[in-house]
């Protein structure tokens, strides 16, 4: 079974208030591992002890103006791991004009009918959410952004499970 997932935004869940995304837009990768380093609780000292690693090379490694240390790519996930703070994936996802979506789970489970029926709803909700927002001349609230935001989030999570669903229908081509 062939699958793939395709991931076009970063929204947050409806009623979060995860800035990671813009945080990190534009930013340089070294500048988002420094930033982690900051916003961690217990910083550089913390983030080592949980990656198993010195925290005296990891500090030298998060420094932008140290050129003699690197944080390794298999460190970068480590760090974004153990901190929770994905600064590092968005940073690179908007350098090469890309933008990242948190993982979901595939509501249809695999259920090919179900699929479609929840990227129907999903598209319902979301023109709902988004005609409500939209109703009137007056400024649109945080709230109704982020239900708007959610309601997107939900239906591209749809068309991946569809698409899914549908590859796993597919006949396999021999190689």
């Amino acid at each position: 079974m062939t699958a793939f997932s395709f991931s076009a935004a970063c929204f947050p869940g409806y009623g979060e208030k995860h800035v990671h995304a813009d945080i990190a837009r534009g930013m340089d990768v070294l500048d988002a591992a420094f930033l982690i380093a900051q916003e961690t609780p217990g910083g550089v000292q913390a983030l080592a002890h949980r990656m198993g690693v010195s925290p005296n090379t990891l500090q030298h490694k998060l420094n932008p103006n140290n050129v003699s240390h690197h944080l390794s790519l298999k460190e970068a996930v480590a760090l974004q791991t153990v901190s929770g703070l994905p600064y590092v994936l968005y940073a690179m996802s908007a350098a090469l004009d890309h933008v990242c979506l948190r993982s979901r789970p595939d509501v249809a489970e695999g259920d090919a009918w179900e699929a479609f029926r929840f990227l129907q709803q999903s598209m319902g909700e979301l023109t709902a959410a988004a005609a409500d927002a939209l109703r009137g001349d007056g400024a649109v609230s945080a709230n109704a952004h982020r239900r708007v935001e959610h309601q997107a989030n939900e239906l591209i999570a749809g068309v991946s499970a569809l698409v899914n669903a549908v590859a796993a229908r597919s006949p396999k081509r021999e190689a």
